[in-house]
């Protein structure tokens, strides 16, 4: 854990601003299936570290850096926390009873709007801490398997941290769905103002669920 507080505190500075069984809406490795998804402040570890409001890590897609993970992990917690508390900027509805125009800034901070490869994906991943969050989920995941006795990846509840994550990418995939389907639903305030109730769900509780993973990393170290 020491090496890990102390890369975070690298970060920092230069940075200032077990088999585990699947559902079966989810193949192993935390990645979603889309359809399944579809039907569907921050809270500190290191006192030090965890307050402040960094961007991610430059955690690029595919690494598995464990520093960065959890970095990762820690900022969009705070992301998402911060889309619930100006959700009026992005659950509009406009004088025609269609949705507003800022549907696509809701999707790019749930990293639904986002390159897949190359240099542009770890641009992506430094201004959007949820985007390909799984991957920071697997690298916490495999550091945990293979960490030694007595370290803080021995010590991490690894059933429930898996248990966690497959609850978030749901609800990030739902709630990034669902701002993806009003832009064509039909006209009509109800119909819209149901379907942003039913996200602001998807998006507290995946707040609630960070502030549980984030729990667990604590307590492991």
């Amino acid at each position: 854990l020491s090496v890990l507080l102390a890369k975070l505190t690298i970060t920092v500075s230069l940075n200032p601003t077990k088999s585990t069984k699947f559902p079966s809406n989810c193949r192993q490795g935390f990645v979603c299936d889309r359809k399944s998804a579809l039907v569907s402040a921050a809270v500190s570890i290191f006192p030090v570290i965890w307050g402040m409001p960094l961007t991610a890590s430059a955690r690029a897609p595919g690494s598995s850096d464990v520093a960065e993970a959890v970095a990762q992990i820690r900022d969009a917690s705070a992301d998402l926390r911060k889309l619930s508390q100006n959700w009026s900027e992005y659950a509009v509805i406009n004088a025609e009873g269609r949705a507003g125009d800022n549907t696509v800034g809701a999707r790019r901070i749930l990293g639904g709007v986002a390159p897949q490869a190359g240099s542009a994906a770890i641009e992506m991943a430094k201004a959007t801490p949820l985007y390909r969050i799984d991957g920071a989920f697997n690298a916490v995941r495999k550091y945990a398997i293979d960490a030694d006795d007595g370290s803080w990846g021995s010590n991490l509840d690894l059933d429930t941290f898996e248990d966690i994550g497959e609850r978030l990418l749901f609800a990030i995939q739902k709630a990034d769905g669902d701002f993806y389907s009003v832009v064509f639903a039909a006209k009509g305030t109800t119909q819209l103002t149901n379907i942003y109730r039913e996200t602001k769900k998807q998006v507290d509780q995946g707040i609630i669920d960070f502030d549980k993973m984030l729990d667990l990393l604590k307590i492991a170290g």
